[in-house]
């Protein structure tokens, strides 16, 4: 977001998205426009133009005769945001690589052990892990010289969110760990290979774990988020 005051959609926009990036508005939740309206006291014209951008981004959807509500999840778009990550994300990573400094390789490693921080945290909360996963991403593609990929892969990455808290308290938390640990070396050492390699895992651990995830797993980690 540029730099000067924070305009009324720009508010109400960062909240609704934070609140479906967290779970706090469910997957196949109604989004009623008089409910929000008084829940972010704000009237109903900033409301309708964020769900309408959101709704560009694949967050809401808009059914006919019946409004719009959180997109729900599926295993088809589990699987087809895992492979655009595996591609995006990885292509972003060497565009930062390419033009990383010494602040970048600072950034990496701090929002890094953040994340490994949220992820050994007992018991366990899967939002604050999300939340330190997205930072380290924003700190890794940072230095991205492409403005429009390091939008495209952040608005994948946001998508693919909403699964990753799924799958998180199913996960094996200490492969992630360990996989982590080497996308980091990689990265402040600018070998982009082994960190297209290492990203690749990840989004593969994720997206597996998720599509493994039975009924009754799926209905308590939709509860849960």
């Amino acid at each position: 977001m540029a730099d000067g005051p924070v305009t009324r959609i720009e508010w109400v926009e960062e909240q609704l998205r934070r609140a479906l990036l967290s779970g706090e508005l469910k997957p196949g939740e109604r989004l009623l426009t008089a409910q929000l309206s008084e829940r972010f006291a704000v009237s109903p014209t900033p409301l309708r133009e964020a769900l309408h951008r959101f709704a560009g981004e694949g967050l809401v959807e808009f059914l006919p005769q019946r409004g719009a509500r959180v997109t729900p999840l599926t295993r088809g778009e589990c699987s087809e945001l895992a492979e655009l990550r595996s591609i995006l994300d990885p292509l972003a990573a060497d565009h930062a690589i390419a033009h990383a400094d010494d602040e970048w390789r600072k950034a990496v490693e701090g929002t890094s052990s953040q994340l490994q921080a949220a992820l050994t945290a007992e018991p366990h909360d899967g939002q604050p892990s999300e939340e330190a996963y997205r930072a380290f991403y924003d700190a890794l593609t940072s230095t991205c010289d492409s403005r429009l990929l390091r939008r495209i892969a952040n608005a994948i990455r946001d998508q693919e969110a909403r699964y990753r808290l799924a799958t998180i308290a199913h996960i094996d938390r200490d492969r992630f760990l360990a996989g982590h640990r080497r996308l980091v070396k990689a990265a402040v050492g600018g070998d982009g290979v082994a960190v297209r390699r290492a990203m690749i895992k990840e989004v593969e651990a994720f997206a597996a774990c998720y599509l493994k995830l039975g009924p009754t797993e799926l209905e308590s980690a939709a509860a849960s988020t």
